[in-house]
């Protein structure tokens, strides 16, 4: 039996076609098995990912409640803080205001009583006018001018030019 070299070529490429075959479908197993355990690492991953997502959400509700406490904590404190510092100040400044209030009301009391002591010294009755009538045309008929007049008689120079208008002197 004689084999033909080409049925002995036509066997060897079957059997290279076989072999690559073979190798073939061993790669592919192999990578089939990759791919699965990527799968696998891929589920794992999202999983994770997951987990940390709720747990991220859950420390953020936490926090947002503990911000919320403490933001409450403080403004009590601060309340409390104010009431201890600022309240006693405002209280002695209330006090201030009410004495110095009493106080200017007793000086415009005490203002008030001065003025009516002024009124009461420098009420000088009717005569005096008529007496600075006489004496205003007896000192213009000495000569003086109304601006001298009004200074030693102390009244002002209107008065002394009235007085002259009305006695037909000017």
């Amino acid at each position: 039996m004689e084999i033909s070299i080409e049925l002995m070529g036509l066997i060897g490429v079957i059997a290279l076609v076989v072999i690559i075959m073979i190798m073939m479908s061993i790669k592919e197993a192999e990578t089939n098995k990759k791919l699965s355990r990527y799968e696998q690492s891929i589920d794992n991953i999202a999983q994770q990912n997951h987990r940390l997502r709720k747990e991220i959400l859950q420390l953020t509700k936490n926090r947002d409640k503990f911000m919320d406490e403490m933001e409450d904590t403080l403004e009590g404190k601060v309340k409390e803080q104010v009431q201890q510092s600022v309240y006693p100040l405002i209280q002695s400044m209330r006090e201030i205001e009410n004495v110095m209030q009493s106080f200017q009301d007793e000086q415009i009391e005490r203002i008030d009583k001065m003025e009516e002591k002024r009124v009461e010294i420098n009420y000088s009755p009717k005569s005096t006018t008529v007496s600075n009538e006489k004496l205003i045309i007896a000192h213009y008929s000495q000569g003086k001018s109304e601006a001298v007049i009004a200074k030693d008689l102390r009244i002002g120079i209107g008065e002394v030019d009235l007085v002259l208008k009305l006695a037909n002197l000017k």
